[in-house]
């Protein structure tokens, strides 16, 4: 217990030193810091976004928070290309407005274009996106714009049984079969997300059954610890660029 205790206060105050770093020095990035949160559905990615963005702004960093394409997307019939077409769409609408904005702030997807890699593998194995689709799709990840994306990325696995006993019950997408496919997709292209990653971190989340909290505390150290890291590194690109130029 005691051990417990003395890991929770280290845990706090890492979170705590990394949050006044970023406060105190985010201004200094002169661009926006791109976080994505991929993987398995009922992985806690949106519980996660949910209090990270809280925390961020209760400690005065400015954050933008963008849910996932599909709470919103107007087509009803997920069989559909037209359905995928869309969120791809919207995806790109979406970074597009959020890249050409270099106002300093924290911006976090929730399942961003990178999320969308596995999906269109997902996709073409479920019949609703024709392969000769997919290798169109794929291609825009090659393009230079896709190369100036660049966001620290988080993939969440969840077994198949967990996923679906978080659902409640087995549906359409989320039933072992789809989601054990899903975590194949996710694998499959674990290469190419961490090309197109500043930094990729997979967390296998069944460990934290039982223990929200935990995985909270665990993720918000991690992520801030890797915000700070990555304004750092910006602050002192540019400060040898400075000098350089002298």
């Amino acid at each position: 217990m005691k051990e417990q205790i003395e890991k929770i206060n280290n845990q706090a105050n890492n979170i705590e030193t990394n949050l006044n770093y970023i406060k105190e020095n985010i201004s200094k990035n002169k661009e926006p810091i791109f976080i994505e949160l991929i993987g398995t559905a009922k992985s806690g990615k949106t519980t996660l976004l949910n209090n990270i963005t809280k925390l961020l702004t209760k400690n005065g960093i400015p954050v933008q928070k963008r849910a996932e394409t599909a709470e919103y997307n107007p087509i009803e019939n997920k069989d559909l290309e037209e359905y995928n077409i869309w969120m791809y769409s919207e995806l790109i609408k979406n970074l597009s407005e959020d890249m050409s904005d270099n106002t300093p702030r924290v911006v976090i997807y929730d399942r961003g274009m990178l999320d969308r890699l596995p999906w269109i593998d997902f996709s073409v194995n479920d019949g609703s996106i024709p392969n000769q689709d997919a290798v169109l799709l794929k291609q825009m990840f090659n393009s230079e714009f896709m190369k100036k994306y660049k966001p620290l990325t988080y993939g969440f696995v969840t077994s198949p049984e967990l996923s679906v006993h978080r659902k409640g019950k087995e549906g359409r997408l989320v039933n072992r079969k789809n989601v054990k496919l899903f975590n194949e997709c996710m694998e499959a292209e674990k290469e190419v997300i961490k090309e197109g990653a500043k930094k990729y971190t997979t967390i296998e989340t069944d460990p934290y059954q039982g223990n929200i909290k935990q995985f909270i505390m665990d993720l918000v150290e991690t992520i801030t610890e890797d915000v700070r890291e990555n304004i750092r590194e910006n602050i002192e690109i540019r400060e040898q660029k400075t000098i350089d130029d002298l």
